[in-house]
């Protein structure tokens, strides 16, 4: 199995940081690896991909693939940086204007249904999978500031401490969708009813409540 290659540091190359594509057919490689390298993570896992995978899938040459990226760390952590965004893009738009913990969960695993679909399962991947990586706690992070912006409507009365806790259960219970849906996630309407109600469980009497 071929496996990654060390990278020859050069004059465009500095440790820790990534040469930033400038022109549009620089960027458009870097996409193409970006999808290439989700495609493989998702179906393959991270130990199963590597960098002359991730070249081959986009129709790049592995030298052109390490212009960019030293790594396949390296490429993860620019997904994490790019869906951490499109995360956080997609529950703003309506978490913050929420008011009930059924139109919260109904949005958030719309939100994860829409986007494990494309690519297939690389959300799950991103949000389950056990990677030693600096960027892999960012795509969590976001969810869960997001929860704890929205449980400060919802609960205002709750513990700041508490928030993050509920939070934290919140995207576990989620997760559910990948651990028991095996990357299906919130497409499989089987696995998201039962999620969803685990989640509205353990959420409506603190709610109710109101964190006391």
């Amino acid at each position: 199995m071929p496996v990654d290659r060390p990278r020859r540091i050069g004059p465009a190359y500095t440790p820790g940081r990534r040469r930033v594509p400038r022109q549009a057919r620089s960027r458009e490689l870097v996409a193409r690896i970006q999808r290439a390298a989700g495609e493989l993570f998702a179906e393959r896992g991270y130990a199963g991909t590597n960098t002359n995978l991730v070249a081959e899938r986009a129709g790049v040459s592995v030298g052109s693939l390490y212009q960019f990226f030293a790594s396949k760390d390296e490429i993860l952590a620019a997904l994490q940086e790019e869906w951490t965004v499109r995360l956080g893009e997609a529950l703003d738009e309506r978490l913050r204007t929420m008011r009930s913990p059924v139109e919260t969960i109904e949005h958030v695993l719309d939100v994860h249904a829409a986007f494990n679909r494309e690519p297939p399962g690389l959300l799950g991947f991103l949000l389950t999978a056990p990677i030693t990586t600096p960027s892999t706690a960012t795509v969590v992070e976001a969810i869960e500031r997001r929860l704890v912006e929205n449980l400060e409507v919802l609960a205002p009365s709750m513990s700041d401490e508490r928030r993050a806790v509920v939070a934290s259960m919140l995207v576990h219970i989620s997760n559910g969708l990948y651990t028991v849906g095996h990357g299906e996630g919130a497409t499989n309407a089987v696995i998201r009813a039962e999620v969803e109600q685990a989640l509205l469980a353990y959420i409506e009497p603190l709610i109710e409540g109101d964190g006391h």
